[in-house]
């Protein structure tokens, strides 16, 4: 068992990494099963009793085993041959939370007969070490002329980009005598954000916080008028055609219920650094909730006041990433 897991380890070693896999002969192992190697033994048996009783029938039944089980071998192989591997966007999550890896499966020989027909049979993905009960073995059937997608689950521990492991492509088809395996290494953005602190009650010290208070609010109901532009204000908000006309840069104004703005300052809160960043997290969920205009101040970044889906990416990523080494 220590030499075959040596072996193992020395053929991921040479893995390299790539956006896209395509499996060819050379990156294809092949080795006998448990069940193909007493189909060896039986193979053997009889052999050796067609020689000792110099039975036709006898030895036209063993070459006919040996024939099935080496049609068997070369069909292993070709299971597994020209399928490219790619992983598609992959989506953020939320530490500890499993994160979904889209991995998408195409065959490169085209067969326009058989179309509807499946190409490649009982294929097995799974991650190499896999030591998590997330880790398990997924099968799957791949279409003559189709992209097939398997969702692959990983575990999270830790905030910020996740380095996955090799991925091991095998299948038994179609005796299972023998089993043909590729060990891939595909490239992937998988950001895992931090996890979020319990609901706490803080009062930012900076930046404004007025509700409800007069027609010149930032809200996002009723247009209600120009006011000089700001910094860190939507550009979709400024007045392009008085700018055109050299009358300054102005910003339109919104009359509405929520005029909620206010910087998110690392240093407001109290804790070492996973706290805090736990902390800002939830204030960053919250505020988007809540529909206010925030921004974050880190002390080695500041991202200014906006909100919306891709400001508070922005500010996930700032916090997942913060003194994390690439």
């Amino acid at each position: 068992m220590n030499l075959l897991k040596q072996l193992k380890n020395w053929l991921l070693k040479r893995v390299s990494d790539q956006d896209s896999a395509i499996l060819d002969s050379k990156s294809i192992y092949i080795l006998p099963t448990r069940e193909g190697l007493i189909y060896a033994i039986l193979v053997l048996v009889i052999l050796a009793a067609a020689i000792n009783f110099n039975n036709s029938l006898v030895f036209f039944f063993a070459f006919l085993l040996v024939g099935v089980g080496l049609v068997s071998m070369r069909a292993t192989q070709q299971n597994l041959l020209n399928l490219q591997f790619t992983f598609a966007h992959i989506k953020p999550v939320f530490c500890p939370h499993p994160i979904s890896l889209p991995l998408l499966i195409e065959p490169l020989s085209k067969h326009p007969l058989l179309s509807p027909k499946i190409s490649h049979y009982s294929i097995d993905v799974q991650f190499s070490h896999s030591t998590d009960e997330l880790d398990l073995a997924n099968r799957v059937d791949i279409y003559c002329n189709d992209k097939s997608t398997l969702a692959l689950f990983y575990a999270t521990h830790q905030r910020g980009r996740l380095t996955l492991p090799s991925i091991t492509i095998s299948s038994l088809y179609p005796l299972g005598l023998f089993r043909a395996w590729a060990n891939i290494q595909l490239n992937s953005d998988a950001l895992v954000y931090p996890s979020p602190a319990r609901s706490f009650t803080h009062q930012p010290q900076s930046g404004s916080d007025s509700e409800g208070q007069g027609e010149q609010g930032r809200g996002f109901d009723d247009f209600s008028g120009f006011k000089n532009y700001q910094v860190g204000e939507p550009l979709n908000h400024i007045h392009w055609k008085a700018y055109a006309r050299e009358q300054g840069l102005l910003s339109k104004t919104f009359s509405g219920a929520n005029d909620h703005e206010y910087w998110l300052n690392w240093h407001e809160l109290q804790g070492d650094i996973e706290h805090r960043i736990s902390q800002l997290c939830r204030l960053i969920l919250d505020a988007e909730l809540q529909g206010d205009r925030y921004g974050l101040i880190l002390p080695n970044i500041q991202i200014n006041i906006s909100q919306g889906d891709s400001h508070q990416h922005h500010c996930l990523k700032a916090l997942a990433l913060y003194q994390v080494a690439s």
